[in-house]
């Protein structure tokens, strides 16, 4: 390989700039004792022949050395801090790579390696970028469908698959925490204590598909009719519980005939003798001598079998 060749390759920079500080501070070292020399013999002044002579040949060399230096800048100093601060910026994304080329002096054989490195230094930021992106989005789907999944368990578990209300445990759970909240805030509560009639015929003449559709259908109904604060439980079999927190006595009524002329209805279509419907038991938390989630249950139990056996005497 030539020596223009090794000059301009950038392999041959680093053994270049390691050449330049040794001559810059020689320059530095002539232009002091320059400009020491030429100091002292402007000072002494003395009637040496050759004084003349002796300024002038220092300073020739302090010029030389200034000369030699302001090049040594032009040429190394200046291309360096150009370079440092696009590297800065582009580092920074304010300036794209081939910004580099614009840089000359001696540090020029440098750029190409220098762009070579920032485009790399670009696509690994890029590509690492793009995994975190990939990693962050599996991480949010994987929570997504963790939480799906929690959500899904939480709801089995506190609902009645067959009907959609609240199960047994969350009536055990929510009512005495309700009849202390309505204790101690002085608001009524209405409770209602819901039994299908004739279901054992619906399930022994039209079989059990037939009879868990028309629990699934009461549910529907039940739910569809209550208010946003109101609460629904499947109690067990083809008994239900419903919960109106600030209802009175009136109010309860008239959503108990909603529900059964609702059943009624419903009922009907399965053309049985006699047809299913409804018996509900109403008690009221602030009518009970010892108010409390026990004793409103077995209030409404009582008056809801009260209601089936004068039925069942008036069918007699």
């Amino acid at each position: 390989m030539s020596e223009t060749n090794d000059a301009q390759s950038p392999r041959a920079a680093p053994a270049t700039i390691r050449r330049w500080p040794v001559a810059r501070h020689l320059c530095m070292l002539l232009s002091i004792a320059c400009g020491a020399a030429l100091t002292r013999l402007l000072i002494l002044r003395t009637p040496d022949p050759q004084w003349n002579t002796q300024v002038l040949l220092l300073t020739a060399a302090f010029a030389t050395s200034l000369w030699v230096a302001v090049k040594q800048w032009a040429h190394w100093q200046r291309p360096t801090d150009q370079a440092c601060q696009l590297i800065r910026q582009i580092r920074d994304g304010e300036m794209p790579v081939a910004e580099l080329s614009m840089v000359r002096g001696g540090i020029e054989p440098m750029i190409p390696l220098l762009q070579e490195l920032m485009h790399d230094l670009k696509q690994h930021r890029a590509e690492r970028s793009k995994l975190e992106n990939e990693m962050r989005q599996r991480v949010a789907n994987r929570t997504l469908a963790l939480e799906r999944l929690i959500g899904s368990r939480r709801q089995q578990a506190t609902r009645d698959s067959l009907t959609g209300l609240y199960n047994r445990r969350q009536l055990d759970n929510h009512l005495p925490e309700l009849v202390e909240r309505c204790l101690a805030d002085q608001t009524t509560l209405s409770l209602l204590m819901i039994d299908v009639d004739h279901f054992k015929q619906v399930n022994d003449t039209l079989g059990h598909m037939v009879g868990d559709k028309l629990l699934g259908d009461v549910g529907d109904v039940i739910r569809s009719s209550l208010r946003e604060q109101d609460l629904a439980f499947r109690y067990g079999g083809d008994e239900f519980v419903v919960l109106l927190p600030g209802q009175n006595k009136a109010q309860a009524d008239v959503l108990a005939k909603r529900l059964s002329s609702l059943v009624d209805a419903m009922g009907k279509t399965l053309r049985l003798t006699p047809s299913p419907r409804l018996s509900i038991g109403i008690a009221m938390l602030q009518d009970l001598p010892q108010p409390s989630a026990e004793t409103l249950l077995a209030s409404a139990d009582r008056l809801l079998y009260e209601m089936k056996t004068t039925r069942k005497q008036a069918a007699a």
